[in-house]
């Protein structure tokens, strides 16, 4: 850590906690929002201030710092050196902030707020039963559900803008994320019950090469086990047709003419549909909860947990397992 990184820590400590500072937890958010959007009016729409009053703020607390934040033209704005190592203490602030008025409200079995929760396309179905028991059991509490790739997922994870995602556990461990295992899944060829790879009960990747296939697009979690299985394979699988909606590739697939490459859970429990496990060393997926290491945990998110634990479709999944 540099010298002007442990000046910064220092003083926002004591800009935070001095009673002759007038420094506002306000102002900090105007900062960090004029951060994100590198636009003055377009974080004001979204703070729901005038632009002269975020800029305002903005030169107030540049003013009581001693350093400029931002370097201003007409047509756009860019943080300083000093804006740069600024900006993580202040987020750090906030979302301190945020954390220990969710612990008093946790303390005080608070059964409001907000729980987000981030899903990706093939765990969309191990979801739905979860959500109806938390609704029924905490109507108090709104419920704001995202459905991305994990990619996109893991980026507003790290933003803290979900508090926990139901995605596959990540090719690649990161130290930053923590996995709680679901269950184990494989990717599967998934065709119609009147397609001939319907009688198989296994197939591998080199039989499905003459096959009219459609595939999940790139950054799909489908797709990227896909890639990992074909790496050194001296062929290639061709598609007809690549999309980043599960749905509608089910859709193409349900005409009887096309087969395609999801997880097994993506199609768990729909009779119009055979999913042929894919014979190939490697081939498992584990079903996760994924949070930031160390984050504070909401009791919303705890209770959520707990509920999606205890349902049917995540119970079948795992005897499916053994």
């Amino acid at each position: 850590m540099n010298n002007l990184t442990v000046l910064w820590a220092g003083f926002l400590i004591f800009a935070c906690v001095n009673e002759k500072s007038i420094m506002e937890l306000r102002q900090l958010k105007y900062f960090v929002k004029s951060a994100e959007y590198l636009n003055f009016s377009e974080a004001a729409k979204h703070l729901f201030i005038t632009q002269s009053t975020l800029s305002q703020q903005i030169k107030q607390l540049e003013c009581e710092l001693g350093f400029t934040l931002f370097l201003r033209n007409s047509r756009h704005i860019s943080l300083t050196e000093a804006g740069e190592e600024f900006l993580p203490f202040a987020q750090r602030t906030i979302q301190d902030a945020q954390d220990s008025v969710q612990r008093l409200n946790d303390l005080q079995n608070v059964k409001t707020g907000t729980l987000r929760v981030g899903v990706t396309y093939s765990l969309s179905t191990v979801l739905t039963e979860g959500l109806m028991r938390f609704m029924h059991e905490y109507p108090g509490i709104k419920l704001e559900i995202c459905y991305k790739t994990m990619a996109e997922l893991l980026e507003l994870l790290h933003a803290r803008k979900l508090d926990f995602v139901l995605s596959y556990k990540p090719l690649k461990d990161s130290p930053e994320i923590e996995a709680m295992p679901l269950f184990d899944n494989t990717l599967a060829v998934v065709v119609d019950n009147e397609h001939p790879l319907a009688r198989c009960s296994k197939v591998t990747l080199d039989a499905l090469q003459n096959c009219n296939l459609v595939l999940p697009s790139v950054g799909l979690q489908a797709r990227s086990m896909l890639d990992r299985l074909m790496e050194g394979k001296d062929f290639a699988l061709s598609s007809k047709l690549e999309l980043n909606e599960t749905n509608i590739l089910l859709q193409v697939v349900a005409t009887g003419n096309y087969a395609t490459i999801l997880s097994t859970s993506a199609v768990f429990g729909n009779t119009r549909f055979k999913a042929v496990p894919i014979d190939e060393p490697g081939n498992v997926m584990q079903a996760s909860l994924l949070s930031l290491r160390g984050a504070y945990q909401k009791a919303s998110a705890r209770e959520f947990i707990k509920i999606l634990l205890d349902t049917e479709a995540v119970k079948r999944r795992l005897m499916n397992c053994l």
